[in-house]
């Protein structure tokens, strides 16, 4: 399939767009490079054994006090199944994505776009439908490109709904809003 120039601007703009009123609504990365030295230390091991491990590691990774001030900043997520950080979540979603012979959830669609990149495999992202509940997969190359084949611009769209839910972890409010339809 080929996209004219005009068609390709189109798209990156609205990507860039989208990057932005992400960015607005979950400002995570802004948390993070304004956070203690101490506190990106223990972000950057969470994260770095959920892209190694592909699963959430032990409590023990860092200091409750620690594991606490990143829970306040929405930078992680614990609960009965581990410790979730974007975008891997512990428990069960309706998103999983495959690489490298591992499995894991994402919190959302978005997430789940952005692991193959983080994790610097190819992967394939099996979801349903937020509208018909049917099966939805989509192949990515390791830099998160459409793999070739399956370049159908009809296949699967990121359906961002609004209505976030104020004071609530970002997986328990906007993340629920972001799915593939």
């Amino acid at each position: 399939m080929n996209i004219s120039t005009e068609s390709r601007l189109e798209l990156k703009a609205a990507v860039t767009r989208a990057q932005q009123k992400l960015a607005d609504e979950f400002p995570l990365q802004a948390r993070i490079e304004d956070a203690h030295p101490t506190l990106q230390s223990t972000y950057a091991r969470i994260l770095g054994h959920w892209i190694r491990e592909a699963a959430p590691p032990a409590a023990g990774i860092g200091s409750q006090a620690v594991l606490d001030a990143l829970c306040a900043m929405d930078a992680i997520v614990i609960g009965e199944q581990g410790i979730g950080c974007y975008p891997f979540s512990a428990r069960q979603t309706e998103i999983h994505v495959h690489f490298a012979g591992k499995s894991v959830h994402a919190m959302c669609a978005i997430d789940a776009l952005a692991i193959p990149r983080m994790v610097r495999h190819a992967a394939r992202i099996i979801a349903r439908c937020v509208v018909c509940r049917c099966h939805l997969a989509c192949s990515l190359a390791a830099n998160g490109s459409v793999e070739k084949e399956h370049q159908n611009p009809e296949a699967a769209r990121v359906v961002w709904e609004s209505g976030a839910g104020e004071g609530q972890a970002c997986c328990n409010s906007l993340c629920a809003n972001i799915n593939f339809g």
